[in-house]
């Protein structure tokens, strides 16, 4: 997906500095149609508490100016909101690169079609697993994995012959982690990138009601990697699963992360650790509620001004801002976001920064994926939702 030649300035200026905001999300709305296991958002939806299109209109010029290059509206779902596909538009005409972050169950071909002609080139749709069975128990409604990835096929005809980057998000868990180079293959030929996210869990069932994050995530075992119970079984699953797909990468297979985040990441699936490079939350990136509260993160209690307040840009560039900024990441334990992790790496890292560059920059020959062909991949065998190998 191509960048413009100012938002290639602000790019190069952040990798110099880290002071550039280049990325933010935004979370259109909390509601959703999905109650994902991993996932708790769905239960702070509130339609009263969006932004209008006007407002979505002042926050794109305001994210512009700020130097945005790459916005991701994420959710809950988005395709809940009804003005989704206009409040893309306001983004994509501030110069902004638009990456629609959805579950693609239950969005018509139209809404797609009508989010491609205002110009988004980018789409995230979740995948986590090739046996339709799994993934529905995973989502917590039947027809899931049907529906998302004829969502899918409907991104790759309507994107094929362009320079975008659809992406497959898959979230590495105890369920999966035997199927993520097949997960690769299938990406390869539907014409789709992927970008595998370890998955965070509460560490136990009351967490809930003594963690700010726990607004987001939930207490799912089955999904859990624990090595306290046959921990060399689990690790060397690990092991073998991250070995493959980091060597897939270096081969040229489409898989969208870095390869400091993959090795980021199987060091904390095996060991709990988050990466202790450091945060470049409110810097280099930051996150916007459905409200118009900005956060440097969405693991962060709001305490900063809402991002449509008239002194924001002149408080985003303060010494108090700053201040306030360094105590928050000071304090967060961490976690491994891709979008925030990874983009660390992208700025940390010479390997990170070319890995992406070319991905980015470099032509894209994509197939085209259509149902047919993708609904072969589908394991529909009588298998269990907890495979043999991570079963205990």
């Amino acid at each position: 997906m191509k960048i413009a030649a100012g938002g290639l300035a602000r790019v190069a200026q952040a990798f110099v500095t880290r002071r550039v905001p280049v990325y933010a999300h935004w979370g259109i709305t909390h509601r959703c149609n999905l109650t994902c296991k991993m996932c708790g958002i769905w239960r702070y939806g509130n339609r009263k508490e969006e932004l209008s299109l006007p407002e979505v209109q002042q926050m794109a010029q305001r994210l512009g100016r700020l130097g945005v290059v790459q916005l991701a509206i994420g959710g809950g779902e988005p395709f809940a909101s009804d003005i989704l596909e206009e409040a893309a538009k306001c983004f994509v005409d501030a110069g902004m690169n638009v990456r629609l972050l959805t579950n693609g169950v239950g969005v018509g071909p139209e809404r797609i079609q009508k989010a491609v002609d205002y110009g988004v080139r980018a789409f995230s749709i979740s995948l986590d697993s090739l046996y339709p069975a799994r993934f529905d128990y995973i989502c917590e409604m039947d027809g899931s994995w049907d529906a998302a990835v004829r969502t899918m096929t409907v991104v790759s005809k309507l994107l094929g012959g362009t320079d975008a980057l659809p992406t497959i998000n898959c979230v590495v868990s105890n369920l999966n982690l035997e199927e993520l180079p097949d997960i690769v293959r299938f990406a390869r030929e539907i014409g789709f990138h992927v970008s595998f996210l370890p998955v965070e869990l509460l560490a136990d069932a009351k967490a809930g009601v003594r963690n700010w994050e726990a607004r987001f995530i939930r207490y799912r075992p089955e999904l859990g990697l624990s090595t306290t119970e046959r921990p060399e079984q689990v690790r060397a699953r690990i092991d073998t699963a991250y070995d493959t797909i980091i060597q897939m990468k270096r081969e040229g297979w489409p898989i969208l992360n870095s390869t400091p985040y993959l090795e980021a990441s199987r060091l904390y699936l095996k060991t709990g650790r988050f990466p202790a490079e450091g945060c470049d939350a409110g810097r280099l990136y930051f996150s916007v509620a459905p409200n118009g509260q900005f956060s440097i993160c969405h693991r962060t209690v709001h305490q900063h001004l809402h991002i449509l307040d008239p002194n924001f840009e002149e408080y985003f560039h303060s010494a108090e801002y700053e201040r306030k900024r360094l105590m928050e990441a000071g304090d967060c334990e961490g976690c491994m976001r891709a979008c925030w992790i990874d983009t660390s790496y992208m700025f940390r890292t010479l390997e990170g920064f070319f890995e992406t560059a070319r991905t980015a920059g470099l032509p894209q020959r994509r197939k085209i994926g259509d149902w047919e062909t993708a609904n072969r991949w589908a394991r529909r065998e009588d298998a269990p939702i907890v495979p043999e190998a991570a079963a205990g």
